[in-house]
């Protein structure tokens, strides 16, 4: 948090707290926030767009999203995992182990591999050096290459003990996931509701957001966004959870003009054009009744006459 640079909002004079949180899912770099005004005071620029296409020449697509959809996604998210978790303590603790042993098995795998190498490595080192000093001592290699071939073993093994601390202190980490669950109960538990979204909310409950380039499906503007909350990762609730019965259904089986062949839209285009010039000629109309009636009276009065000479000119 310290590394991202957070500017000041024009209106409101704060950052905003998603800043450093949202990440392209593309090159992985962080969402810049823009916030200033349109020219329309009732649609003004607050959205976030990909750094790398801000700032580095484009390098990257923009996967622009705006302030108040990532915020009602957030709070979402809180609030049917919260929900989940209240109604199903056992059965989450269940599946956030199950998940995090998947991920973990491979990853646990190859670390403690590599750690059974460096050990073994390390005392080979151990027993070259103790040879090295006997040959030293019984005169068999000069002192320069004695120095050269001591300060080689010497770094090797330093290199080697950073690398032994590094993945002994991953595999540790693997081995205390099984108590994330517990902590997000916590969590849960310390809040009771999730009405509105706030900067304690997302920092408490969220780790990071990965936002994708949208993508138009059957003309519609369609964006994944990923949510990571913090101690499960990115959590998929069940499929019971989910109510197909509240998905609008279509009342009116009419196709739409996506739906239709070339030869159907050029046939609606037609149609159009007749209902629009035929309201065009009904207000014409209409004005004209209206200009006549005004005029009903004075000398400006349009003779029967004249108004039929008048459309005939046109």
């Amino acid at each position: 948090m310290r590394e991202t640079k957070r500017v000041r909002e024009r209106i409101g004079g704060e950052p905003n707290p998603l800043t450093g949180v949202l990440y392209c899912a593309d090159c992985g770099e962080k969402m810049y926030h823009k916030r200033g005004s349109t020219g329309r005071p009732d649609q003004p620029h607050h959205e976030y767009v990909c750094s790398s296409y801000r700032h580095y020449s484009r390098s990257c697509t923009c996967h622009y999203i705006r302030v108040s959809v990532v915020e009602s996604l957030v709070l979402e998210a809180i609030r049917r995992v919260s929900g989940y978790v209240r109604e199903n303590e056992a059965e989450f603790i269940e599946r956030v182990r199950e998940k995090s042993s998947l991920q973990q098995k491979a990853a646990v795998k190859e670390s403690r591999k590599k750690l059974s190498k460096a050990t073994r490595r390390r005392e080979e080192i151990s027993g070259l050096i103790k040879k090295l000093y006997e040959a030293y001592a019984t005169g068999k290699i000069p002192e320069n290459h004695f120095s050269e071939l001591l300060t080689g073993y010497d770094n090797e093994q330093k290199t080697l003990d950073g690398e032994i601390e590094r993945l002994q202190a991953e595999i540790d980490r693997y081995n205390t996931d099984s108590v994330r669950a517990d902590k997000f109960i916590e969590l849960v538990k310390r809040h009771t509701e999730f009405t509105e979204f706030s900067a304690s909310l997302l920092n408490e409950f969220v780790e990071k957001i990965i936002v994708h380039e949208a993508a138009k499906v059957n003309g519609v503007r369609e964006q994944e966004v990923e949510i990571y909350l913090n101690f499960i990762g990115k959590f998929d609730l069940p499929e019971q959870e989910e109510q197909p019965e509240e998905t609008p259904v279509r009342k009116s089986k009419k196709k739409r003009r996506h739906e239709m062949t070339e030869e159907q839209r050029a046939a609606l285009r037609e149609r159009d054009k007749v209902r629009y010039a035929r309201k065009v000629a009904a207000r014409k109309a209409a004005e004209e009744a209206q200009r006549a009636a005004i005029l009903k009276g004075t000398v400006y009065e349009i003779r029967p006459q004249e108004a039929g000479a008048a459309h005939a000119a046109i």
